[in-house]
């Protein structure tokens, strides 16, 4: 389920700049590109700063990254398609108040999310381990986007008009399901990562279902 792990992770990181209850003003869409730019262009630098997590799993790092960026295609099409579906959270011009919105919010219902999805493939007993390493892997990977783009996020000082953080999710993962992130593709990107020697995933990739 880590390639599970690994998509939620970056699409979270993708919109954390998007998912920023106290009232802020709304972002200007002139104003939030740039910052939403500066994380997607970092994801890859990141995955290279947090690679001592594929170690811990005890896989070779630069295997992992080429199963990965094999999909980063369906990876972008995906984080387009979910910034489509919220066009409008942003302002054009003439701004209104919207509530402020905090990123761990949006990863704990990721999280859930993945939990309920490994559940429903019956792999709940390897649950606790691998959501584990995906939170470390999250807190890595947001960390080190938000530094290298500067934490542009914070600086704007606005929000924008969003659904609920697991309403986002949902659409997100709609969103990967469209664009080729089927159970076969999932599965054999687990094949892959587990070939790499994420020991984790050993008898793991078979019983992934992506619904």
């Amino acid at each position: 389920m880590a390639p599970l792990l690994t998509f939620f992770i970056g699409l979270a990181c993708g919109i954390i700049g998007l998912a920023n209850s106290q009232q802020v003003k709304q972002c200007l869409c002139s104003a939030i590109r740039p910052c939403k730019a500066a994380y997607l262009d970092n994801i890859k630098p990141c995955m290279d700063t947090c690679q001592n997590h594929a170690s811990d799993l005890g896989a070779n790092y630069a295997q992992v990254k080429r199963c990965l960026l094999e999909h980063e295609p369906k990876v972008r099409a995906t984080i387009q398609c979910a910034e489509g579906m919220h066009a409008n959270s942003c302002a054009q011009r003439n701004p209104i108040m919207v509530p402020k919105r905090y990123p761990d919010t949006l990863k704990i219902a990721t999280l859930d999310e993945i939990n309920k999805m490994l559940r429903k493939s019956g792999l709940a007993s390897q649950a606790p381990s691998l959501v584990s390493t995906g939170k470390k892997i999250y807190s890595c990977m947001q960390s080190c986007m938000k530094k290298r783009a500067g934490d542009c996020e914070k600086k704007l000082r606005c929000g924008l008009s969003l659904p609920s953080e697991e309403v986002l999710v949902q659409n997100a993962k709609q969103c990967a399901m469209r664009n080729g992130f089927n159970t076969a593709t999932v599965q054999q990107l687990c094949n892959c990562l587990s070939t790499a020697g994420a020991k984790q995933l050993n008898g793991v990739c078979r019983k992934i279902k992506i619904t």
